[in-house]
């Protein structure tokens, strides 16, 4: 009796829409209850991926989906941030992280499967693809916790920046981790960065929080940070010149605020 097919000929396989070439195995895929229930899985996953969903129908799921995922394929640490947040914390200069070596994936047969066929498909990882990642972490994950607004400021443009807008909310999430969430309306002109930082309320001290990536960004606040002193938020517009100091060229700031 023939071996199990290997889950990356199933994944192949699916993709394409046909059984086994081999005779031998295809005999095995009709007879084994295991193998054709696991080609069957991603099959169905790789034909609603090609359909897609309708628009408006998708919704972005909650952290707690990317947290579940993280932990069952054991990804490194430096993966532990939702990919659909859009934003991305980077350490200070002061403090800068140490690199982590890369986990290595474990060898279960299945789970992560269906999310690969589904992101070769669609590049789907919302919807269709996360409610299959779903059903291979086995029971579904508790409602989360809603985060809790700490505070919030409105961001209004300096001198040259004539209608740029923005807004920032720092919330805490059921873990105690703090974040901003930044939202800029501003044309950087090509070739600059918009970069957040936190500055105390006597422009004293600043701290750089990380590069904006588009109009909207959520930033993990260092754990040291008193709100009460750093009450400023700011965006500037930073050449891409190696400097880590501000440019001295702020599109929009403001003052933090307690909800």
């Amino acid at each position: 009796m023939m071996d199990h097919i290997e889950p990356d000929e199933l994944a192949v396989l699916a993709l394409e829409g046909r059984e086994p070439d081999d005779d031998a195995a295809r005999a095995h895929l009709a007879e084994c209850a295991e193998c054709r229930a696991e080609y069957d899985t991603l099959a169905r996953t790789a034909a609603l991926g090609r359909a897609g969903v309708p628009e408006g129908e998708l919704e972005a799921p909650p952290a707690s989906v990317w947290a579940g995922i993280h932990a069952e394929l054991g990804l490194a640490p430096e993966l532990a941030g939702d990919p659909l947040t859009g934003g991305r914390a980077v350490a200070t200069p002061a403090a800068p992280a140490e690199p982590r070596p890369v986990a290595e994936l474990p060898s279960r047969r299945r789970p992560w499967w269906p999310i690969a066929v589904a992101a070769a498909v669609g590049g789907i990882l919302v919807g269709v693809g996360v409610g299959v990642a779903i059903g291979g972490l086995g029971d579904a994950e508790p409602t989360p916790v809603p985060a809790v607004v700490l505070a919030s400021a409105d961001l209004a443009a300096f001198p040259g920046w004539d209608g740029a807008t923005g807004h920032a909310t720092v919330e805490e999430d059921a873990d105690g981790i703090r974040s901003i969430v930044v939202d800029l309306d501003a044309s950087v002109p090509q070739g600059d960065v918009s970069e957040v930082w936190l500055i105390r309320s006597d422009a004293s001290g600043l701290v750089s929080l990380g590069l904006l990536d588009g109009s909207s960004g959520r930033f993990v606040l260092p754990a040291g940070i008193d709100l009460t002193e750093f009450t400023l938020v700011d965006v500037s517009a930073e050449p891409v010149d190696g400097d880590p100091a501000h440019s001295g060229d702020s599109i929009v700031r403001g003052e933090l605020v307690e909800s």
